[in-house]
Formats: C-alpha cells, sequence, structure tokens
C-alpha cells in the first residue's frame, strides 16, 4: 500500500476514534505488525503520558503491549499463524496487564485474582474485539493488495 492510503487511513482512525468504546482500538494490530517495534512503543508511551498520565501497574501494561510484537514477529508473513496468533496475544495482554491491576489494587489472594480478571472481562472483550477488526481489516487489505498485485503482473504476462 503506499504512504498516502496508510496515511489517509491514520487520520481517518484517528478522527472516528473518539467514537470507539474504551479498549476498542488499534494499539493491539498495531503492534503485532510493526516492522519497527522501538517506534511502537514510543509511540505508546507518548500518547499514554500526553492522555493517561502515570498510574500504578502501567509497567504491567507495557509489558503485556511487548506481547503484540513479539508474536506478531513470530507469525510473520504466515497468514494462518496471524489468524490464530493475534488473538492470542490479546489473551496475553488481558492476562498482563490485569496482573498488575490485581497485584495493586486487590487482595492478594486466590479470590482478589480471579475478582480482578471477572471485573476485567468487559474491558477485554472491547480489546478482542479491536484487535480482530483492525487486525483482520489489515491482513484483509495486504490479501486484497497481494491478488491485485498478481492480477496485473498476469495481464502483464499474457500480452
Amino acid at each position: 500500500m503506499n504512504n498516502n492510503f496508510i496515511s489517509a487511513l491514520g487520520i481517518l482512525v484517528i478522527r472516528i476514534a473518539k467514537f470507539f468504546p474504551a479498549n476498542f482500538n488499534p494499539l493491539g494490530a498495531f503492534g503485532f505488525f510493526s516492522n519497527q517495534p522501538i517506534f511502537y512503543f514510543i509511540s505508546i508511551l507518548f500518547f499514554d503520558y500526553l492522555f493517561g498520565g502515570l498510574y500504578l501497574g502501567q509497567t504491567w501494561v507495557y509489558l503485556a503491549f511487548a506481547v503484540y510484537p513479539i508474536l506478531g514477529y513470530i507469525s510473520r508473513e504466515k497468514l494462518k499463524q496471524q489468524l490464530l496468533f493475534l488473538p492470542i496475544a490479546s489473551f496475553l495482554f488481558f492476562l498482563l496487564s490485569n496482573f498488575g491491576v490485581w497485584l495493586n489494587w486487590y487482595p492478594r489472594n486466590i479470590e482478589g485474582l480471579l475478582q480482578c480478571y471477572l471485573l476485567a472481562l468487559p474491558f477485554y472483550g472491547r480489546t478482542l474485539m479491536g484487535d480482530l477488526f483492525f487486525g483482520y481489516t489489515y491482513l484483509f487489505l495486504k490479501q486484497f493488495k497481494k491478488s491485485k498485485e498478481k492480477t496485473i503482473v498476469f495481464a502483464e504476462n499474457s500480452n
């Protein structure tokens, strides 16, 4: 895809993002498909400090975000693995980030841990839906581009 299209798509997402429910965002998919994980982390840090400030458990959230580029790297260019690993990355993000919440705000026992995860389930649903929506949209556009390129090459070779 050309850079103008990607830039326009990014601007569109930013414009409509204010209407998205909490945790329904492209961050996970962006990290999963990122070729430059350092840029991914810098952008998360920038926007987190700009809009979220500092809070207890933040380190766990950053560790959880690291799951996305790691699993994305492992599954790179393998469509079936990408389709499988993206929701796994969402689940691992849920487990790690809420583990940090449990450590700081809940009783440190099994009941506290279960209560923390139970109360976080609505957020997980929105995180998963955002990851799947943005990630699978990216994969669809990527596959669509590949099929158009093959069609163009086939048409050129048939002349």
